[in-house]
């Protein structure tokens, strides 16, 4: 039955199943109509019932297992209901860095996500900021990178850098404090 050591190994790992496989892939090379073709225009049919299924009554999402196949059929005529965001395995959006609340008059900026800290652009070029930097609302503070996506860290205040807690390219874990900063209420003499 086998005509190669690929389908020698596909054989001995999966016995009946890959001689079916094998059989069917051969009967349509050959033009003539078998079980798999059968069993391929069935699951089809079951697939396209399904859909049918979930555009008649509006379901929004419907899942079917069977046999070791797996269908999943979603509705994409409503926007989902719940927003991206809250899904589990969704990065939340990393523009925005969480800001704590202020002790002694300052406000940490903690790290979105676990990643590497990044001061400069690139390495050689100079850092996003400094200790005692004035910094506008929506300013980029520092780069974390996750997998291999640079994401931007901002400011969300008009504020001073009075402290940079992480050197150069040392890893971050998710809620870490990154930044001290001191919200401007008027400017303070030594930030002029």
């Amino acid at each position: 039955m086998a005509a190669s050591e690929e389908e020698l190994l596909l054989l001995g790992l999966f016995g009946e199943d890959a001689e079916r496989l094998l059989r069917g892939i051969r009967g349509r090379a050959s033009g003539d109509s078998d079980e798999l073709a059968a069993v391929d225009k069935e699951r089809s049919e079951r697939i396209r019932e399904v859909v049918r299924i979930v555009q008649d009554t509006g379901i929004a999402e419907v899942t079917i297992e069977e046999a070791g196949m797996r269908v999943s059929v979603r509705s994409t005529s409503e926007p989902p209901t719940e927003p991206i965001s809250q899904s589990p395995l969704a990065i939340p959006e990393p523009d925005a860095a969480p800001v704590a609340g202020p002790s002694n008059g300052l406000v940490a900026v903690e790290s979105p996500m676990v990643g590497t800290f990044y001061r400069a652009a690139q390495p050689g070029s100079p850092p996003f900021v400094e200790e005692g930097d004035v910094v506008a609302a929506g300013q980029t503070l520092c780069i974390l990178e996750a997998m291999k996506l640079m994401n931007e860290v901002k400011a969300d205040l008009e504020a001073v850098v009075r402290k940079i807690h992480v050197a150069n390219a040392q890893p971050v874990e998710f809620g870490q404090v990154l930044f001290d900063l001191e919200p401007l209420t008027g400017r303070p003499l030594d930030a002029v």
